[in-house]
């Protein structure tokens, strides 16, 4: 498919940023959502030409059926990710979904009457009282934001239920500074759950903390 004017203007004006891609067919529907590093060297190789030899042909009928993209910039890849996952999650596009394998993706998920709650990964959402982030695709990608908010919010990335003060002694997380240490009482159950509270505002995309 011939690119049209619209498509040559705005792969001209991409800049070398972080973000996320929306690809759209001619009715204006969001059909595919990405996150790019570069968006421009991202979203302008769909429209190379020569590295079509090597797609498949679902990313073949993707490309065929893009009529115009819309991009939103960040700051960093981490953001890029969760605004992918909450942008794949609204539009529900029809390509995400069609390139999904066997795996269901990933989210995130943190029950806050849990003693000392902590972000874990799942790839299935119960009815269990938790509060649930995502989906997201690119599970590499999610395993190091999860890094970085656990040490931007100072949570705790250790495993038990509850943590005791015997768990700290072995506990990296704490020794680093990385978490404040509720399970020795560095911090009160309250304090430490605004601080759960403040990443998961951040993940719902309310504050841009990261």
């Amino acid at each position: 498919m011939p690119l049209t004017e619209t498509i040559k203007r705005k792969l001209a004006e991409l800049p070398h940023k972080p973000g996320v891609y929306l690809m759209k067919d001619r009715f204006g529907t969001v059909i595919y959502v990405g996150k790019a590093r570069d968006l421009r060297k991202r979203v302008s190789s769909y429209f190379q030409p020569s590295r079509r030899m090597g797609w498949d042909l679902k990313l073949q009928a993707l490309v065929e059926a893009v009529h115009d993209f819309d991009t939103h910039i960040v700051r960093s890849e981490p953001e890029a990710l969760l605004l992918e996952g909450r942008l794949i999650k609204e539009f529900q596009p029809r390509y995400n979904i069609s390139f999904r394998d066997d795996k269901r993706f990933l989210l995130l998920k943190v029950n806050l009457n849990d003693p000392i709650p902590r972000f874990t990964l799942t790839r299935l959402r119960t009815d269990d009282g938790s509060l649930y982030f995502g989906p997201y695709p690119n599970a590499s990608a999610l395993r190091n934001t999860l890094t970085l908010v656990r040490r931007q919010f100072n949570l705790r990335g250790c495993r038990p239920l509850t943590p005791t003060a015997a768990d700290y002694k072995h506990c990296l997380y704490a020794h680093l500074k990385f978490c404040t240490a509720p399970c020795i009482g560095n911090v009160s159950r309250e304090q430490y759950l605004a601080q759960v509270k403040a990443a998961c505002d951040f993940l719902e995309g309310q504050s841009e903390e990261l």
